[in-house]
């Protein structure tokens, strides 16, 4: 009897320890994903040093995503607003970053169509709201920039939007590339 009663304990031991283990093993995942920047300007100040930025360039940068982040704050804590008066609701997160130009930035994202040609009366997603504030600060941005930290810049920040879209639709793939 006693044996059985040390076998059980252990057999919960091993459990407990295989449980905590499969835990941990999940942790790098989500930590992975926390690297993303917030921003395309911040995407860019990540590559100060390859883009030569100057100091006042820098700080010009920073204020302007600064400035975005307290945009997307407020949009967010409205839909939260939303969301919590009518718990009913969907979120708004349904719209896709974006739209059929992924990733591209400037001029190129302008022309893209977000979604189905109906969709131009229905109110835009939470999402699609601050990937327009993001694309708005970055064109502002890009004022800051000479003619050839633009180029290099625009395609940093272009693959942070890429990345940005890869992870929050998982199951997409991208039909333009």
């Amino acid at each position: 009897m006693r044996r059985a009663t040390l076998s059980i304990a252990v057999s919960a031991a091993f459990l407990a320890l295989a449980c905590a283990t499969s835990q941990t093993k999940e942790v790098p995942t989500t930590s992975t994903q926390a690297l993303l920047p917030r921003s395309s300007i911040a995407a860019v100040l990540q590559h100060k040093d390859e883009l030569q930025l100057t100091d006042d360039q820098v700080r010009r940068l920073q204020e302007l995503d600064d400035q975005l982040e307290q945009q997307n704050a407020a949009l967010r804590q409205a839909a939260e607003k939303r969301k919590s008066k009518d718990p009913s609701s969907s979120g708004g997160f349904g719209g896709g970053m974006g739209g059929g130009s992924r990733g591209a930035m400037g001029s190129r994202l302008m022309r893209g169509a977000r979604g189905s040609p109906s969709s131009g009366a229905a109110p835009k997603s939470l999402e699609e709201r601050m990937d327009d504030n993001d694309t708005n600060a970055y064109l502002e941005a890009e004022k800051v920039l000479t003619e050839q930290q633009r180029a290099r810049a625009t395609e940093i920040a272009s693959k942070f939007r890429q990345e940005r879209w890869d992870r929050q639709h998982p199951s997409s793939k991208p039909s333009d590339q």
